[in-house]
């Protein structure tokens, strides 16, 4: 697979993974999780679910922040995740400075969904 990073990259380059799950608790309960996984540069946010009766708190906020940190131990470029396009989150994930690079159109369950990326 080295002779195609070098054509593809111009050097050899070193593919590796590390995963990250973080949850938010309140009195001993999980109130928030958000997972993901750093590959080669990039962070890509797979899940972020806040308790819906906990939303509007600034958990998901903490949440994101915690993702962005991680991202920067691992010295990654940029963050990626995707998003329904009509759920209420794009304008969570706008809010913390996430620009909308794609549109999924009949994406999971024949849904339209758009993807998001901050650089750091």
């Amino acid at each position: 697979w080295h002779g195609v990073d070098k054509e593809h990259y111009g050097k050899h380059v070193e593919w590796k993974e590390k995963k990250f799950l973080y949850k938010a608790t309140e009195n001993d309960v999980i109130v928030g999780t958000i997972s993901g996984e750093h590959e080669s540069g990039v962070v890509h946010i797979g899940a972020i679910i806040v308790a819906a009766e906990k939303r509007g708190k600034g958990i998901g906020t903490l949440l994101m922040k915690r993702a962005e940190e991680f991202a920067k131990e691992y010295k990654a470029h940029k963050i990626y995740l995707s998003t329904g396009k009509t759920w209420k989150a794009r304008k969570f994930y706008e809010g913390l400075g996430y620009k909308k690079i794609a549109d999924m159109p009949n994406h999971h369950f024949h849904t339209d969904w758009v993807m998001y990326a901050k650089f750091i």
